[in-house]
């Protein structure tokens, strides 16, 4: 893997504007990305998880695992709280692995330190074992038992990176519809909005980013299960947007979905919603999980952690 990654940098020319380290970390991503393409799912998952993961943050944060509505979730708690906020939180890895507990660990808690928000990670049923709709199912029942057991929906933030972004979306709209109270803003990092990835982005940023069009295929049918991509159930894309809470938008310019995030910012914004953006130049997909190693990346991080400290920290 090392002869491999070396040959990767050696042969292809990184982004101009990227240090040496988001290079290194970008190519190495692509690199095991392509590796494990044609793996089964569930080998994907198990490899994914039983990886080592960086605990600079975690280490300073309580962490403690426990159950919303019958759903795993792992709580992160800072320090010092500021208030009574919670960041409801759906992980990304394509609907397919991905955890709080582990890929995504080191992030929230990081978030939590920056922002004095509780942060509860919520462990939702993964495909294909499980496909849609138990992923929403499960988004759904950990927002409802949160509220059950005393929080106030206007001091929830709902959020999510890549597809935890989608589900954290598709929630919101199911409980507009169902006429069940709503979260105080929505934050959205790389949102995967919608699942017949039709963006041109796709195809200009292959070079870049660590993922490809040809398995998020795959991952995309593996989720629908059987439902067609374009249900709005599935890219909220294609939903009606009108009353959803104010949102945060984020993306990278050289991700593969760009084009699709851009899109979907521009539906929300046509739909009545208040929407933050911040586009992070020439960074790749979940720009803000690179903050260590790019200033740029850390901008994405700067603007995440100030949306959700003044919307979660009242």
């Amino acid at each position: 893997m090392l002869l491999a990654l070396f040959q990767a940098l050696t042969r292809r020319k990184p982004r101009p504007a990227w240090t040496f380290q988001l290079s290194v970390v970008a190519r190495f991503m692509r690199l095991d990305w392509d590796r494990t393409a044609d793996w089964d799912l569930p080998r994907v998952r198990d490899e994914v998880a039983n990886r080592p993961y960086p605990r600079k943050w975690v280490k300073r944060v309580a962490r403690r695992d426990a159950t919303l509505g019958g759903v795993p979730v792992c709580v992160y708690s800072p320090p010092e709280r500021r208030g009574d906020g919670v960041l409801l939180y759906f992980h990304g890895g394509s609907f397919i692995y991905g955890s709080s507990k582990t890929s995504h660990a080191d992030f929230l808690a990081r978030l939590a330190l920056e922002t004095g928000v509780e942060i509860v990670g919520v462990e939702y049923r993964l495909a294909p074992e499980h496909p849609f709709p138990a992923p929403l199912e499960d988004a759904l029942a950990a927002w409802r038992a949160l509220l059950a057991r005393g929080t106030k929906p206007e001091d929830v933030v709902v959020g999510g990176d890549s597809s935890g972004g989608n589900l954290a979306v598709c929630a919101a709209i199911a409980l507009r519809d169902g006429r069940e109270p709503t979260p105080r803003a929505l934050l959205l990092m790389s949102p995967w909005a919608d699942l017949e990835m039709p963006g041109a982005s796709f195809r200009e940023n292959a070079d870049y980013d660590f993922g490809t069009r040809e398995v998020l295929v795959r991952h995309a049918a593996a989720y629908a299960g059987g439902a067609p991509l374009d249900d709005p159930r599935l890219s909220p894309t294609h939903a009606k947007l009108e009353g959803l809470p104010e949102t945060f938008v984020s993306w990278g310019t050289c991700e593969i979905p760009r084009d699709d995030i851009v899109a979907f910012a521009r539906a929300l914004r046509a739909a009545g919603v208040s929407v933050t953006e911040h586009e992070a130049p020439d960074m790749p997909h979940n720009a803000a999980f690179f903050a260590d190693y790019h200033p740029a990346a850390l901008a994405a991080f700067e603007a995440t952690a100030r949306f959700l400290g003044s919307r979660g920290s009242r």
